[in-house]
C-alpha cells in the first residue's frame, strides 16, 4: 500500500510538470488545414491571425500526397509560411497522406519539413493500410529514420515529435498498431463522432473512451490525442470543448472551413473554450493513462530489466523522459540498465535490435 501511494504520488507531481513543459502554455489545441486555396483567406499570415484571435495554439498543414512534391503542395518548402505562424503564437506541424511502396520518398517530407521549421510531423495512414503488415513496418521504418536524420542534422531536437492519425475504431479495420507503436511518439484518432452519428452525438465520452481502449488492445503505448470533426455542423460550441476537456490538451478540429466546409464554422469555432488550462488538474484522457501507469508491473530503484525474448539481438538501449528527452544511450547486449541515477518518473526504453525497435516503459521511484 505505501509502494502503490508512492507511485500515484510520483506519477502526479510527474505527469502534471511533464505536461506544463511540453509547449509556452498549458494548452496545444488545434486546426487542420488540407488545402489554402480553398480557405478564402487571402494570406497564412491572415489564416494565422484569425486562428491566434479565437485562441487555436496549433495548426497542422498538409504538405504531401504520395511522396517529397513541393511543387503540388509547396507548403513543405515555404519557410516564410511556417514563420507567418510562429509569429502570431501558432505553432506549425506538417502532416502527409500516405500509401504503400515508395516509403523513402514519402518520408522525406518529414526531413524536409524538420528543415522548413515545422515543430512535429503527422504522418495519416488510413484505408490503403487495413490489415496491412510488411507495408506498414516498412513505412513506419523509414519515417521514423528520417526523423532521426533530422535530428542528428540539427534541424529538429527532441520536441520534435512524429504522430500518426487514422481511424478512431481501429478494430474496424484490422488496423496493426502493435507494428506502429515503435516508431511513433503518440497518435491521433480520427474521431469523427459527427459522421459516426447516431448515439455517437450524445455519449462523446464513450466515444473517446471506446477509442482509447482499442488502441490499448491492439498494442497502443503512446499517448493518444483525439481529432474532432465539425464539418457538419451538428455539435455546439460546448459539445466541442467539452471534447477537448476530455481529449487532453492536444486535441484538434478538422478542419480549416473552406471547400465544402461552411465558412460559418468561424462562428462555432469562436465560442469554444480555447482557453482551458490543462497545466491545473489531469483530464479524464490523461487521467485514464495515469491510472493505468499505477498498476504497470515495472516499478524500479536502480535496475530495470528489458523484457525481450533475444538481449544477444540488442545493439543499443535509448531511455527517454516523459517530455521526450534522451537521459541515457548504451550500447551493447544486454538485459539489466542502471538507473540508480535518474529522477523519479516515468521513462520509456527503446531498443534497437538488428529488423526492429522494441519498447518499454517503466516508473522510477
Amino acid at each position: 500500500m505505501k509502494r502503490h501511494f508512492l507511485i500515484c504520488l510520483l506519477l502526479s507531481c510527474f505527469v502534471l510538470h511533464s505536461i506544463a513543459q511540453d509547449d509556452d502554455s498549458c494548452s496545444a489545441l488545434g486546426v487542420w488545414l488540407w488545402r489554402f486555396e480553398n480557405t478564402g483567406q487571402p494570406s497564412h499570415t491572415n489564416l494565422a491571425r484569425t486562428i491566434a484571435s479565437i485562441g487555436g495554439k496549433r495548426i497542422y498543414i498538409k504538405v504531401a500526397d504520395g511522396g517529397y512534391n513541393p511543387e503540388s503542395w509547396p507548403t513543405l518548402v515555404d519557410e516564410e509560411l511556417v514563420q507567418d505562424y510562429i509569429a502570431e503564437g501558432v505553432s506549425p506541424w506538417a502532416w502527409s497522406y500516405n500509401y504503400p511502396g515508395n516509403v523513402v520518398d514519402q518520408a522525406e517530407a518529414l526531413y524536409i519539413a524538420a528543415k522548413s521549421g515545422y515543430k512535429g510531423f503527422v504522418v495519416d495512414i488510413e484505408i490503403e493500410f487495413n490489415g496491412a503488415s510488411n507495408t506498414l513496418d516498412d513505412l513506419m521504418k523509414a519515417f521514423w529514420a528520417e526523423k532521426q536524420r533530422a535530428i542528428a542534422d540539427g534541424f529538429a531536437d527532441s520536441d520534435f515529435k512524429l504522430y500518426v492519425t487514422t481511424w478512431g475504431n481501429p478494430m474496424l479495420h484490422n488496423y496493426r498498431i502493435d507494428i506502429i507503436d515503435p516508431y511513433v511518439d503518440g497518435y491521433m484518432p480520427q474521431t469523427y463522432i459527427e459522421e459516426w452519428a447516431g448515439d455517437h452525438l450524445t455519449l462523446i465520452e464513450n466515444c473517446i473512451k471506446e477509442s482509447r481502449l482499442e488502441y490499448e488492445s491492439l498494442g497502443a503505448t503512446k499517448p493518444l490525442h483525439n481529432i474532432l470533426s465539425t464539418a457538419q455542423q451538428i455539435l455546439n460550441a460546448e459539445e466541442i470543448s467539452h471534447f477537448f476537456e476530455l481529449s487532453g490538451r492536444e486535441a484538434s478540429l478538422w478542419r480549416v472551413p473552406g471547400g465544402g466546409v461552411s465558412q460559418q464554422i468561424w462562428d462555432r469555432w469562436k465560442d469554444v473554450d480555447w482557453e482551458m488550462n490543462f497545466c491545473q488538474s489531469v483530464s479524464t484522457n490523461e487521467a485514464a493513462t495515469l491510472n493505468k501507469l499505477l498498476v504497470y508491473p515495472n516499478p524500479a530503484n536502480d535496475i530495470v530489466n528489458i523484457s525481450s525474448g533475444d538481449s544477444k539481438s540488442i545493439q543499443k538501449i535509448e531511455v527517454f523522459n516523459q517530455n521526450g528527452l534522451l537521459v541515457k544511450s548504451i550500447l551493447g547486449s544486454f538485459k539489466d540498465i542502471d538507473i540508480s541515477n535518474l529522477v523519479a518518473g516515468m521513462y520509456y526504453v527503446v531498443a534497437h535490435q538488428k529488423d526492429k525497435l522494441m519498447h518499454q516503459k517503466f516508473v522510477k521511484l
